[in-house]
């Protein structure tokens, strides 16, 4: 006949895995408990100090090594058209961690695009492009974007008479 276990004295995997936990965080506390005492005060302050060191030497690294970095748009930030002008972009001129990373740009716009890349609007109004790059420090790290604004107006007297050199 075959014997039945009692419900107190089956126990569960969860309560095993507790045991072991807590065996091995009192192991743990009393092991760095007893290196801290071998180390003693002055071995204290000496990680202290060189993790003070680690932080600053890595400021001072990434100061360096970003001196040149730039993020910047070739020509006008804003600029205004006629309705019916197209423009053309000129981009900008990224450069991260020492390297040149325009080729990784992409844009957003609410301009529309023809077949030779001139940018273009069919209504009067104000209209954007984004730049953005895809790499780690203008990207992931900082977020920074650059925005050119595009204001299409209409042909005006004024306009007209400033290029036939009236006015």
């Amino acid at each position: 006949m075959a014997r039945k276990k009692t419900a107190s004295k089956v126990r569960t995997k969860a309560e095993f895995n507790f045991d072991i936990d807590n065996n091995s965080s009192k192991s743990a506390k009393n092991s760095t408990k007893k290196n801290l005492k071998k180390i003693g005060t002055s071995g204290v302050i000496a990680i202290v100090v060189m993790l003070i060191i680690g932080v600053v030497g890595g400021i001072f690294s990434f100061k360096y090594f970003t001196r040149n970095d730039c993020f910047e748009l070739i020509g006008k930030d804003e600029l205004t058209l006629t309705l019916g002008e197209t423009y053309i972009d000129e981009s900008i001129h990224a450069v991260s961690f020492g390297r040149d990373v325009s080729d990784k740009v992409y844009i957003e716009t609410n301009l529309q695009i023809n077949q030779d890349g001139e940018y273009y609007a069919d209504e009067i109004g104000t209209y954007y492009i984004v730049y953005k790059v895809k790499d780690f420090k203008y990207d992931k790290l900082f977020k920074i974007q650059r925005i050119r604004l595009i204001q299409y107006v209409e042909e005006s007297e004024d306009i007209l008479l400033d290029e036939v050199g009236g006015v």
